[in-house]
């Protein structure tokens, strides 16, 4: 083909044009009806890509011309046939732009459905778990043997819920205003000396312990956490076994 850069019929495909950079095709293609931008300039072949070029175009040219024909025949026996048939119904095209869109909103329905389904339930569990938590009878009331093991290894019985009782150790600035050191038993002894397993309790509601002072004697309802360590005033660190507490009661003070 000795033309000049331009579109032109594809070979291969009579409903596309080709962009032909005058010595090749290039892998540009665009609808036959349409008026494409030209793609940027290439750099100027070389003599021996120009007579490959020329080759080439020459075989590119007879499928041309067969294509045309071929084109021709075709267009010409359903023409009338295409142009009733878009006028009378809706192209493929809009049917599957119809269904999907239908598609579309009935998945975004289900998926909102689903997800108010499940909202609903988390807030049914959370409730659930409030009223366990606030049900003195859900807390276990272990014997001091057993809670001097869960003391020498609370990761082993973490979520336990446990009463506890004992006094207020400490409550200051150094400790923050939503936990303190206490020091307790799983049972009610005699005198606050007693209590002896050192321990921090720990309140996600600081409105918890809003009225709770150093030295107050206390029943606690808690659950079994992590052991926390932390300094000392003589400089060094201890680790001890920590409580969420989830219910409180003041008793007296020591």
């Amino acid at each position: 083909m000795n033309q000049p850069a331009g579109w032109y019929p594809d070979p291969g495909d009579p409903s596309l044009v080709r962009y032909w950079d005058g010595t090749e095709w290039s892998p540009r293609t665009a609808p036959k009806f349409s008026t494409p931008a030209p793609p940027p300039r290439r750099p100027q072949p070389t003599a021996k890509e120009e007579r490959n070029g020329k080759l080439l175009a020459a075989g590119f040219g007879l499928l041309i011309v067969l294509g045309l024909v071929v084109a021709a025949v075709v267009s010409g026996s359903h023409s009338d046939q295409d142009d009733a048939a878009t006028v009378a119904a809706p192209s493929p095209t809009s049917r599957t732009a119809a269904t999907s869109t239908t598609r579309s909103a009935a998945q975004i329905q289900a998926s909102e459905q689903a997800a108010a389904a499940s909202a609903s339930r988390a807030a049914a569990a959370a409730e659930a778990a409030e009223a366990e938590r606030t049900n003195p009878a859900s807390y276990e009331q272990v014997s001091t043997r057993d809670f001097a093991l869960i003391a020498r290894d609370p990761s082993a019985a973490r979520g336990r819920k446990l009463v506890l009782y004992g006094y207020v150790s400490q409550f200051d600035s150094a400790t923050g205003t939503n936990q303190f050191r206490a020091s307790v038993d799983s049972q009610p002894l005699g005198s606050w000396y007693e209590y002896d397993h050192n321990v921090v309790i720990k309140a996600g509601d600081r409105g918890l312990v809003a009225n709770v002072v150093e030295d107050d004697l206390i029943t606690l309802w808690v659950e079994v956490d992590e052991p926390l360590t932390y300094d000392t005033t003589l400089g060094g660190s201890t680790t001890v076994p920590s409580f969420r507490l989830n219910m409180i009661e003041v008793t007296g003070a020591k």
